[in-house]
């Protein structure tokens, strides 16, 4: 039964972990009452998608954008910004000099709107992830992003509950590898976009709450992450924003077995092989991106011998990219 859409946001904090499908057009229902993200919103997708396609025909992906000497945007360039992030959901960020650090990463990601930091077990006490190639006997080495192998197409934290659901990400490179270690990004909207046209059936089965499932991370009979399903695309009730969790990972990951599910994952595979939509950066030293939580994956890398190995910084996050309220915002707060 679809709740009351005047559901108190206790409510829906308390109805985030088993989401149905009706819940969630409902929570869609409750964040903006004609959402180009139901189905039965044709009209308002129409100019939601007509909106998307013009701001990307109007912009290139790889534009970047220069910081000035505080290590911000200005507020000069918030509209070319906003179309980027409209367009694509992310930009290139270049910072003026080496001495743009955590502490300027993370003032400059406020002004994205972005400050409720997301953790995990290879961050620094800052929440900042130093991502680097560690020796086999740090604990790290298990996990891909600390080696120098290829990352398949996932997006961030998809093994998180839903109440810690990873809305945005952002990268900085300090250090970048002497060879390979190309980042290729696709927009997860444009991802909704070419999937809702082709199919509305296959996307609603990308909705259903027990789509994806992650078994529980056990380690020495210490379990450090539960077992954690759900949907492909979903909503996030506070901030009204898509957010899509996917891996290509073959291992560890249990996808529902049904004709329908089948077909709608056998889609979102033949449109990321496609890969019209596909970007690819290669991210110098100084440069970064900050994005909504776009689908995205990395080249394997090999680091120079003789000189400093490849450093990038990351920022996970809860929010999702808000201009408005981060600019409007002290971003050295």
């Amino acid at each position: 039964m679809v709740p009351n859409l005047a559901v108190t946001w206790l409510a829906v904090t308390q109805l985030e972990s088993s989401v149905t499908l009706d819940h969630m057009k409902a929570l869609l229902n409750h964040c903006e009452e004609n959402s180009p993200y139901l189905l039965e919103n044709e009209a308002a997708y129409q100019r939601w998608r007509n909106h998307k396609l013009e701001n990307r025909s109007r912009t290139r992906p790889t534009q970047v954008f220069s910081l000035n000497a505080s290590g911000l945007l200005t507020d000069s360039q918030l509209v070319d910004v906003q179309q980027h992030v409209d367009a694509y959901n992310f930009i290139i960020f270049e910072a003026p000099n080496a001495n743009f650090g955590k502490r300027e990463f993370l003032a400059l990601n406020r002004q994205f709107g972005l400050r409720d930091l997301d953790t995990n077990l290879g961050a620094d006490d800052d929440k900042v992830t130093a991502l680097h190639v560690v020796g086999e006997s740090d604990r790290r080495a298990q996990y891909i992003p600390y080696t120098n192998r290829a990352m398949n197409w996932h997006t961030d934290g998809y093994y998180n509950p839903h109440v810690r659901r990873i809305n945005a990400f952002a990268l900085y490179c300090v250090n970048p590898s002497v060879r390979g270690g190309g980042n290729y990004l696709f927009d997860h909207e444009m991802m909704y976009l070419l999937i809702r046209d082709q199919s509305t059936e296959l996307l609603e089965a990308l909705m259903h709450d027990d789509l994806l499932s992650i078994p529980a991370n056990v380690q020495g009979n210490q379990v450090i992450r539960a077992q954690e399903s759900g949907p492909v695309f979903s909503l996030q009730p506070r901030s009204c924003t898509l957010n899509m969790r996917y891996t290509s990972r073959p291992h560890n990951i249990v996808w529902k077995k049904d004709h329908c599910s089948q077909r709608a994952l056998n889609l979102v595979r033949e449109i990321l092989m496609e890969g019209k939509a596909m970007i690819e950066i290669r991210l110098q030293a100084g440069q970064g991106i900050i994005c909504n939580n776009i689908l995205h994956g990395r080249e394997a890398f090999q680091d120079d011998p003789a000189g400093p190995a490849r450093l990038v910084y990351r920022a996970r996050y809860h929010d999702a990219i808000d201009l408005g309220q981060g600019f409007a915002a002290d971003s050295r707060a």
